[in-house]
């Protein structure tokens, strides 16, 4: 209620299957209309606020935003994000991570799949000798003949659903 679709927070429940979806966006930089500052929060403190455990799951999709930022700005909130995942696995090693890696599909005067993939190997070194899971969106978007696009169709987001979902 009351907040803009793109920033959130949004929230879906499946009661039948005993499943709470919790999304919102991170805080700054973000692209997008206009949102309340109180509505975006820190991944850090998201992440310090989870219990965790073996029933929960958490979707970390850092790429996108940064990709119109200079790279210091993208390794400094990664250090953040990296030593809050490390710590919320020391406290309950059962909580699943996944990290989702960026798509292809960004050609503009503001960025390019070259800076994006630059991104991605960013992600994977900084989660490296973490136990965490990787979907790796740059393959799925760049092997496929599809159309470009920064959103990929619902062929592409079935196909990370279900990798995901084989975790």
């Amino acid at each position: 209620l009351h907040t803009t679709h793109q920033t959130g927070p949004l929230l879906a429940v499946d009661a039948s299957r005993g499943i709470v979806l919790q999304w919102r966006a991170h805080r700054w930089p973000l692209r997008s209309l206009r949102t309340p500052v109180a509505s975006l929060h820190s991944v850090v403190r998201e992440l310090g606020g989870l219990a965790g455990g073996p029933h929960t799951v958490v979707v970390l999709s850092l790429g996108a935003h940064f990709t119109t930022f200079p790279p210091t700005i993208f390794v400094q909130r990664l250090a953040g994000i990296r030593a809050a995942v490390a710590s919320l696995l020391t406290r309950e090693p059962r909580t699943l991570v996944v990290i989702k890696l960026a798509n292809t599909g960004y050609k503009s005067v503001y960025g390019s799949d070259w800076f994006t993939l630059q991104v991605n190997r960013l992600l994977q070194a900084a989660f490296a000798d973490l136990r965490v899971a990787f979907v790796d969106a740059w393959e799925m978007t760049s092997s496929l003949a599809l159309p470009d696009s920064i959103h990929p169709g619902k062929h592409i987001v079935r196909s990370e659903v279900d990798f995901l979902l084989s975790y």
